[in-house]
């Protein structure tokens, strides 16, 4: 299975940290970022030293541990090195509803803009390393060039959320987001058939419109198909092509 959480090393501060309130003074290493097209503080903020003082005050949150609540001001964006994330949002009535699950190269608060509040919750579901790009030091440049695709890939995944809420049963639903998985670990590295699952059956639920019962009875009865094998939060699949099939063709575009 892979594993998620890399050994951060440390290195001094310069003056300009404090613009980076809680983040430690941690520098994670650096390669983790490689197999997904390089850092993205490089390419968006406006010179080295900016960087640097990012990747200076990358930090380490513990599992359950709030990257940024609803209601606080929106300063930075949060690229995911390792680990992984929720993204959720309180009803009127009190509930969670969660709103999507981002992992290694992810990028945590797009929906935010500079000073103003934000309108949903990030936590880590595990142990999860974060650089933070605060807003005031994007580059237009950088900006320009990059935000409109991150936008994009957030768009295309909710779009596919509402079309897989509307139009496929239980198997369809719990189909597709393994495939979603799969494909994700694969673009960050790992195996595309063999990881854990950081969230949990009643998170997943949640994010489906599903009961967390429906979700425990639908995974029994993909082991007992022969789709995958299931054990605790270990997850194996072992038919990826029959997954696709009750996953259904918007599953494999």
């Amino acid at each position: 299975m892979p594993s998620l959480n890399m050994s951060p090393t440390t290195r001094p501060l310069d003056s300009r940290t404090t613009l980076l309130t809680g983040f430690k003074n941690t520098r994670l290493d650096c390669i983790s970022c490689d197999p997904l097209g390089g850092c993205l503080a490089e390419r968006m903020m406006g010179f080295q030293g900016q960087v640097d003082q990012v990747l200076q005050n990358s930090r380490t949150f513990k599992p359950h541990e709030h990257v940024f609540r609803e209601g606080e001001d929106s300063t930075g964006l949060y690229v995911i090195k390792s680990g992984s994330v929720k993204l959720y949002l309180t009803t009127e009535d009190g509930e969670e509803q969660v709103l999507g699950f981002y992992m290694r190269g992810d990028v945590v608060g797009l929906d935010g803009q500079k000073n103003m509040p934000r309108n949903s919750s990030a936590i880590a579901l595990e142990t999860a390393s974060i650089c933070k790009l605060p807003l005031n030091y994007l580059s237009d440049r950088g900006i320009g060039r990059e935000y409109p695709q991150l936008i994009a890939e957030q768009m295309a995944r909710d779009h596919n959320l509402v079309l897989m809420l509307a139009r496929k049963d239980a198997d369809g639903r719990l189909a597709s987001f393994l495939l979603d998985l799969s494909r994700r670990f694969e673009k960050s590295g790992y195996s595309s058939t063999a990881f854990n699952l950081s969230m949990s059956r009643q998170d997943i639920g949640n994010y489906l419109g599903l009961a967390i019962e429906t979700v425990s009875r639908t995974i029994t009865r993909f082991q007992d198909s022969g789709l995958l094998l299931a054990s605790r939060r270990k997850l194996e699949i072992l038919d990826l092509d029959r997954l696709k099939q009750v996953a259904g063709s918007q599953a494999t575009n």
